[in-house]
């Protein structure tokens, strides 16, 4: 097993993946060696079947957690064991909620109990710039453009670069926190074995739990709120639809768009239907 990993770490890399989809994969094909109990170069297409069915009815996996692990354990029977295998899986049905968006003044609370400079300007960053976590933990200081006012994403989702709107206020607070942290190459950095790393994403995490407990928040709160609420935030503030979509670094605008739907206000007013009606008398009717 250990020489088939070190190959299937040599695909992931000759291809460019992220660590994160690394991670995930590899994630994948460890439960389902576990779960089989034998090589997986043995495993037939029947038993990877019940196994996404042990998945789906006894762990309850969520579609887009069957797909990812369906996604890595395909990859590695192709790239690594050079097998193709053909399954019938049946994915749950989704379910269409609606967020509970973080407001405004929700974001100004976090922002205020939390219990460090540091753990502010990092939710004052992703929420500011839209960022996703792994955007947050990696910016470096030579990513930040203070006299244009840009903000360099480097490699994001998809392995593409992007530049993101810092506002004068959000500038401010970042040249505060620098002239009180003086930070060296990475803005949230952390010592670890005498060297300087990003600060790790489970940092940020209970960071932000712990302020939204102390706050009394009760809506679901995590850094990718954060990203929904500056979107939303955004549109309502009159950012054009294909501008948002380049600040978050969506490939297809459909991803954009899912906003328009979870703020109704923002699309098509729509018309008085009743005010058209003739004939009626608005009045309350007597008896």
């Amino acid at each position: 097993m250990k020489q088939l990993l070190q190959q299937f770490n040599d695909e992931i890399s000759l291809r460019g993946y992220s660590e994160r989809t690394r991670t995930s994969y590899l994630f994948a094909i460890n439960h389902l060696f576990k779960w089989a109990n034998q090589p997986l170069e043995t495993v037939t297409d029947s038993q990877i079947e019940d196994y996404f069915r042990h998945l789906n009815l006894e762990k309850r996996y969520s579609k887009s957690t069957l797909k990812l692990q369906l996604n890595g354990i395909h990859f590695f029977f192709e790239h690594v064991l050079h097998r193709q295998f053909s399954v019938s899986i049946v994915f749950p049905k989704k379910r269409d909620k609606l967020p509970q968006l973080l407001t405004p003044n929700d974001i100004s609370t976090l922002i205020n109990y939390c219990k460090t400079h540091k753990q502010r300007t990092m939710i004052a960053l992703c929420y500011g710039c839209g960022l996703r976590i792994s955007e947050l933990t990696h910016v470096k200081i030579s990513d930040i453009d203070g006299q244009r006012q840009l903000l360099t994403v480097r490699q994001g989702k998809g392995a593409k670069d992007r530049w993101v709107i810092i506002s004068p206020r959000l500038l401010l607070l970042l040249k505060l926190y620098w002239l009180q942290y003086r930070p060296e190459t990475w803005l949230f950095g952390t010592f670890c074995h005498g060297t300087y790393h990003p600060i790790h994403e489970t940092t940020f995490r209970k960071a932000l739990i712990a302020a939204k407990d102390l706050s009394g928040i009760t809506k679901p709160c995590n850094p990718h709120s954060l990203r929904h609420a500056y979107a939303t935030h955004q549109l309502q503030a009159g950012m054009p639809l294909n501008q948002l979509q380049q600040q978050l670094g969506h490939l297809s605008i459909k991803s954009t768009e899912r906003y328009l739907h979870w703020s109704p206000e923002l699309g098509h007013q729509g018309t008085d239907l009743l005010a058209n009606l003739g004939g009626l008398s608005w009045q309350t009717p007597t008896t």
